[in-house]
């Protein structure tokens, strides 16, 4: 949940300095899509501003970029550090709540369809 009123700053901040990296993942198939999202419509009290969603390859078809994250970062903005950090910083300043949530798919086609039994779908580390 972003600070109302301040939007399109989150935006600008996440497009600088937090997106080039999501590319980078994306150019190296360590993510396979990546979206942001905004809800369609207004509520009374909301609970969400934006939703990114993230598509990452099966574990046994995972790829594995070049560079680690504090790496990447490095190339992407060393000569720019006090301003990456100044950039993030205010993000996170701006964001009131956030939350990391994984989803597992469940392969409809297992029968019987159940959470409560092993399957490939929920029960994979």
């Amino acid at each position: 949940l972003v600070k109302g009123g301040y939007e399109d700053e989150w935006l600008d901040l996440y497009k600088k300095w937090h997106y080039p990296l999501m590319e980078y993942a994306l150019e190296h198939g360590t993510t396979l899509e990546h979206k942001l999202m905004v809800p369609d419509g207004h509520a009374q009290e909301p609970q969400w501003t934006f939703a990114a969603t993230f598509l990452f390859p099966a574990p046994q078809e995972g790829a594995s970029a070049p560079l680690g994250r504090a790496e990447l970062i490095q190339v992407l903005f060393g000569d720019r550090m006090d301003e990456y950090v100044a950039g993030e910083k205010r993000r996170w300043e701006l964001t009131l709540r956030h939350w990391d949530t994984d989803f597992v798919e469940l392969d409809k086609t297992e029968d019987p369809l159940s959470v409560y039994l092993p399957s490939a779908g929920s029960c994979q580390q």
